[in-house]
Formats: C-alpha cells, structure tokens, sequence
C-alpha cells in the first residue's frame, strides 16, 4: 500500500507526491522528488532552467509517465486522473491557441472539451474575456495579436472551466504590469474560494506575491515553505547598512564578537539575525547613518541554485 493512500489530511492538499521520478533517454529529469501543494494557495515552482519544473507540471497534468512514486491530484491517484480533468486548468508555455480562429471560436473550442454548451457556454466565455480585459477582442483572429493579448486570451480559455487547480506555465510572459496586476488580483480571488493556483516564473516580484514557494534544482525538491522561510532556509539575514568614523576598527570589533562584516568604504554590513542584535550592534557601533536591508527572494535564489 502506497504510504500516501494513509495520509489522514490527504484532502487538505491539491497535490501531494513522494518519490516522484522521470528520466528522458538517459537524462533523470525529477528525482525521487516530494510535492506538497496545499488547497487555496497561490504556490510557485521556482528554480532555475532545467530544474524540472515544467515535466513536474506536465506529470501532474497526467501527460507524463512516471517510472516510480506515487502522486495524488485533487484527492485523486493519477491513475485516475481523467475522474478530475474537468476540474483542471493547464496554461502551458507553448502557444495552446489555433491561430486561424477567432478568439471566440477558440473559447468555443476549450468549452466544447469540457463539454459546457448552449446559454452556460455563452455566460462563460464573456466572464473569462471580462476578467482578462478583453472583451472587444471576441471577433479578432488569433494570430494577428499582440504577444501580451495573446497570453491573456490563453488564460482566458484556461479558465473557461473554473477549474478548482490552475497550473500556469510562464503566464505573464510578455505582459504588461497593468496586466500583471490584473492577473495577480484574480489569482487571489481564486484562492479566497478554495482553488489552487500553481505557477512557474522567473520573475522574482511575482514569487514573491505566491503564499508557497517550492524551490527546485536538478529535478529535486530543495525546500516547499513560504517566501520568508525559504529566505531562512537560504541562510539569509537581514543586514545592517551603516556609515560610520573608523570603518576598519569598528569592523575588527565586530568579527571579533563573531558578526559576519563586509565594508565598503566607510560603509559596514553586518548580517544580524534578531532586533536585539540588531540594537547591540547600533549601540556599539554608533552610526552616523544606517538602514536595515531586508533579504530578497533573488538573493535566496541565486545562493540555492549553486
């Protein structure tokens, strides 16, 4: 017995997954990964290229084979994975749309795959074209649209379902930032009703924005927490900007008290893990000036895919 067919909380998340493993000819993609994606959230797959998150998102999807492991979609093992296809929405990073139809006949196209027609189908298509700003477009073919249109328009047919998981792919590639906004304000509606949204970005801000990060490298799963955390989980600290008289003493007495220290000019870091350090440090040192530097999700990123 699959030891996730005994997880008493299993319906908590949209995706749980262990040991899940993928090669192509000789290359293992996802190795003997874990997953835990939980139910409402805004979650993103970060992590740099070729860490597998696009093949996690198409195994999920079902569109992959696994060699081994056990994942469950939606309360659902993947081998029965077309019990919630009605209940999925797949935006991926390859142009889904026909190019020789009209933005309406597409929406008409996805609906038809979900079997939604008649008067529903017509409400449908005019909700996903309000959200994405494009109601005007309903007539215009496909492939005469701008990059950032054309994203849009592709959301909007995969959202034509209102599915209860959304994995996205890249979605504001091209976009603009009102866009963007835009974007990001109806994802959290979403998942003020219970649905999952699952991203791939490697925009920082944007990752940022997601209640979960799951970080990836080399098909395997680093860290699954929230942005902070994963912060921490990076060794990040925040960090002590000050300007300061006698830059290289004050320095000295600080790495003797074991603080880690860099100075430029007359300018000293001084990583510190509390407020309480912190104000040791500013009593000590007394600054002339000084700014306390949060730590990014960049920084985070860039010490986790080494």
């Amino acid at each position: 017995m699959s030891e996730l067919t005994q997880v008493p909380e299993r319906d908590l998340f949209a995706v749980i997954g262990r040991g899940i493993t993928k090669s192509f000819d000789n290359l293992r993609v996802l190795q003997d990964m874990p997953v835990n994606i939980p139910r409402g959230v805004t979650y993103c797959l970060l992590g740099p290229n070729g860490s597998g998150k696009t093949t996690l998102m198409r195994v999920i999807m079902g569109l992959v084979k696994l060699e081994s492991g056990d994942i469950y979609i939606l309360d659902e093992p993947l081998s029965r994975i077309n019990i919630v296809y009605p209940r999925l929405g797949y935006m991926p990073q390859q142009r889904p749309l026909y190019p020789d139809l009209t933005v309406l006949e597409n929406l008409e196209f996805y609906a038809g795959l979900y079997g939604i027609r008649g008067q529903e189908r017509i409400r449908r298509i005019d909700e996903v074209l309000r959200v994405v700003d494009l109601p005007e477009t309903k007539n215009r073919i496909t492939g005469m649209l701008s990059g950032g249109m054309y994203q849009r328009i592709s959301l909007a047919c995969t959202l034509i379902n209102s599915p209860d998981l959304l994995l996205l792919d890249e979605p504001t590639v091209g976009v603009d930032p009102v866009t963007k906004q835009s974007f990001w304000g109806y994802f959290r509606e979403l998942t003020k009703e219970g649905k999952t949204v699952v991203i791939t970005t490697h925009i920082m801000e944007e990752a940022e924005r997601c209640d979960m990060v799951g970080f990836m490298r080399n098909g395997r799963m680093l860290a699954e927490s929230s942005p902070d955390k994963l912060k921490e989980f990076a060794g990040l600290k925040k960090q002590l900007r000050m300007k300061v008289a006698d830059p290289e003493g004050k320095m000295a007495k600080l790495v003797g008290e074991g603080l880690e220290v860099r100075i430029e000019g007359d300018i000293l870091f001084v990583d510190v893990s509390d407020t309480s350090k912190m104000m040791e440090v500013l009593d000590q040192v007394k600054p002339m000036d000084f700014k306390v530097i949060e730590p990014t999700l960049e920084s985070a990123f860039l010490k986790l895919a080494i």
